[in-house]
């Protein structure tokens, strides 16, 4: 029986377990339709069927051979001509600047509008191991991140994309803007689901690994940061910053949004006020991104601060940033 889809397991996967995996991709489905699923043999991990306490891995290949009968499988994405900013494309792989607002891929209360809609307008053929919903995506951003993506054309490419993500040799850099002063170079914390508020992640005892380096390039009552990744979770930049008390401005999820002015020295809240209002999302930006291109040539990709990015920058400090 030959297989009907596969995916390749995300880096950024909230839970290990090979059947809360299957119950967090296919959220509709009852738990008792997964359970099933597994013992039936028709989904398999690396070509194996697995128990349900088998413990996933990024990286690993998920394959369906056939379809439970009370489950469909997501609908490809329809083609959608959304404008792109494309810094590299070429039969293998293509390098996005994505804007702040656009989100990756189709989701709840997202049907279409998404960049996956728009590379299925701008590309033929595109990589199917996330599948049918997640065309070409070999990593994310959130909808209101802006910056660097790379999306690759054919599968090959993919899974030689996604081993750069786990092995490091894909690097991704970001700036932020982060309330107060962080003093820390490192922060090694676990991020998983916040047991309290589910729309949000939060260091949690039980959660996935998950490391990021800043640098502090310029300091104010919001600090002007650059932040590389060791790991890949989902909103990892931002938990990891509100974790240590300096959230990126502009996060109203984590904190970094107008409700931060209270805690802003009565003396600097003028100047605190005017940063809040020069930006209307998260400020953070990926900058930078180094890979190897599938066929072995190392590449590197530099965007610049949008406008709304620089805007607050200017807002933090009038006199200019250091170079």
């Amino acid at each position: 029986m030959s297989e009907l889809d596969s995916w390749l397991v995300e880096e950024d996967s909230l839970d290990d377990r090979w059947d809360r995996y299957l119950a967090s991709r296919f959220p509709d489905w009852s738990r008792t339709l997964v359970q099933h699923w597994l013992k039936s043999g028709f989904v398999l991990v690396d070509g194996l069927a697995r128990k349900a306490s088998f413990r996933m891995e990024p990286g690993q290949e998920v394959s369906v051979l056939e379809w439970p009968l009370k489950a469909q499988p997501d609908r490809p994405v329809v083609a959608q001509d959304i404008p792109l900013s494309v810094l590299w494309e070429d039969a293998r792989m293509a390098v996005i600047d994505k804007p702040a607002g656009l989100t990756v891929h189709p989701g709840a209360g997202c049907p279409d509008g998404t960049l996956a809609n728009a590379l299925a307008h701008r590309y033929q053929k595109l990589s199917g191991l996330n599948g049918p919903t997640r065309p070409g995506i070999v990593h994310r951003l959130d909808r209101d991140t802006s910056g660097l993506m790379v999306v690759a054309l054919d599968d090959d490419a993919h899974r030689k994309l996604a081993a750069q993500l786990l092995d490091r040799s894909l690097s991704r850099t970001y700036d932020a803007l982060a309330w107060g002063i962080p003093q820390t170079e490192r922060v090694e914390a676990p991020i998983g689901r916040d047991p309290l508020h589910r729309t949000r992640m939060a260091v949690v005892k039980d959660g996935r690994i998950a490391a990021t380096n800043f640098r502090v390039w310029q300091i104010g009552v919001a600090s002007l940061v650059e932040c590389s990744l060791e790991t890949g979770r989902t909103h990892q930049i931002r938990v990891h910053l509100a974790h240590r008390g300096h959230p990126v401005v502009g996060d109203e999820l984590y904190g970094g949004g107008a409700s931060r002015l209270a805690q802003i020295q009565p003396m600097e809240r003028a100047h605190a006020r005017s940063i809040v209002k020069s930006i209307q999302r998260q400020c953070l930006h990926a900058r930078a991104l180094r890979l190897i291109h599938p066929e072995g040539r190392e590449l590197r990709f530099e965007s610049p601060w949008p406008e709304d990015f620089q805007a607050a920058v200017r807002a933090a400090f009038p006199d200019g940033v250091e170079d």
